[in-house]
């Protein structure tokens, strides 16, 4: 099967979520290809080589993709201009999502010549928002050809008015969470038409045994303001305070990290948190199977059941997480992993100070936590269902176009 997956840009530092399905889908004999809008980020290469994906034929945006974009405006008036009326009538009331519609308008052209000389079975709209206009034309321009759309919560708080018109004409819609249904339901999407797909990680097969270092704790995100690491810092002084073991290693990079590193010594810490910047993604992995917990306090509507958490979970870490909507579909408190409520880190940080003295419940739960990701959450097993999916749609498709 030749998939398609269209991206607003590949690969992304900060989003590994593609990368995982895309691996998995290679693995499972499935031809893959990346169509992108934008250019190619700095340090792509490096990034492509550090995922296992340096041979992915990857189509880039760039100023050569706009021009060729440009002139098939003119060339092909019965593709671009039923796409300019759809963004005309649909997007006149909000001017930024105009604006970059207009703009995107040559590349969605030039990205649809290359799906006609390509002819994948299968085009995905990974990322469910401006990536909409490529799938509205190829649903026009070629029915044998099956059209997903991924619907996130990034996808839904964006709101692009054109993401609503794919949607109701894509063969099927994906999302993350259960707890998407709800707001896709308020944008007049049929539940019924809408796949719950969990994003799954890489499970080795055989997962190695964790060597656990006492009271190591890790935190592992982007330094920016939204994830909250403040606050995890906050609640690991509150740990520190009652077991003197307690390390804390943040991994990760960003715009908070120096005013991070100054909460540390502020916090009279500096010796007991280590800033360990940018980690490779297969690297975190060693830092999970030491760490005995991992936290995230991020409250943030986009995140839905972070892979971090379930990668932690994986490898045996006692997860502590903030309520994000979905959480409890990935931890249940007490059971799987511990939700600290956001205005009492003073009680989270007992609960899990209590915890770490019991080694003979910290060991169940992080059992169970284990048991959990294993069950649900393996990407082989969601990209197989996924691939099972997409053989029927393609079947409908053809079946449609012949008749």
């Amino acid at each position: 099967m030749k998939i398609a997956y269209v991206t607003m840009q590949f690969p992304v530092a900060s989003e590994t979520f593609a990368a995982v399905e895309i691996r998995a889908l290679r693995k499972l004999g499935a031809k893959v290809s990346v169509l992108a809008f934008r250019r190619a980020p700095a340090r792509a290469q490096t990034m492509l080589a550090e995922r296992g994906l340096v041979d992915l034929p990857i189509d880039q945006g760039g100023a050569g993709a706009t021009l060729r974009g440009l002139l098939l405006l003119f060339l092909r008036p019965g593709d671009s201009l039923p796409l300019l009326i759809a963004i005309l009538s649909h997007c006149w009331r909000q001017p930024e999502h105009l604006a970059k519609a207009l703009a995107l308008l040559p590349r969605s052209l030039d990205l649809l010549q290359r799906v006609e000389a390509e002819r994948p079975d299968v085009v995905h709209i990974f990322w469910g928002h401006y990536p909409s206009l490529l799938g509205l034309l190829v649903k026009r321009r070629l029915p044998q050809v099956a059209v997903t759309q991924f619907l996130g919560a990034y996808d839904l708080e964006k709101g692009f008015p054109l993401s609503r018109l794919l949607a109701g004409q894509a063969d099927r819609l994906l999302t993350h969470a259960r707890a998407n249904l709800p707001a896709l339901a308020a944008r007049g999407v049929d539940p019924a038409r809408v796949e719950v797909s969990y994003r799954g990680i890489e499970i080795p097969a055989a997962v190695p045994a964790p060597r656990k270092t006492a009271g190591l704790m890790v935190v592992a995100e982007r330094l920016v303001p939204q994830k909250r690491t403040a606050e995890a810092l906050r609640l690991f002084a509150a740990v520190a305070a009652e077991l003197p073991e307690a390390q804390l290693r943040v991994l990760g990079a960003g715009p908070e990290a120096e005013r991070l590193r100054s909460l540390a010594v502020e916090l009279g810490l500096e010796n007991r948190i280590a800033f360990c910047g940018h980690v490779p993604h297969g690297e975190v992995f060693g830092h999970l199977a030491e760490a005995e917990v991992a936290l995230t306090l991020s409250q943030s509507p986009s995140e839905r059941l972070p892979n971090a958490l379930k990668e932690a979970m994986l490898h045996r870490c006692l997860c502590l997480a903030a309520p994000s909507p979905g959480i409890d579909e990935l931890i249940a408190d007490g059971k799987t992993g511990l939700l600290a409520a956001p205005d009492d880190l003073a009680g989270a940080a007992r609960r899990l100070a209590v915890l770490l003295r019991d080694p003979a419940a910290a060991g169940e739960m992080r059992d169970k936590a284990q048991a959990y990701i294993l069950e649900n959450f393996d990407v082989e097993r969601t990209m197989s269902a996924r691939l099972r999916l997409w053989s029927h749609l393609v079947a409908q498709r053809r079946q449609g176009a012949a008749a």
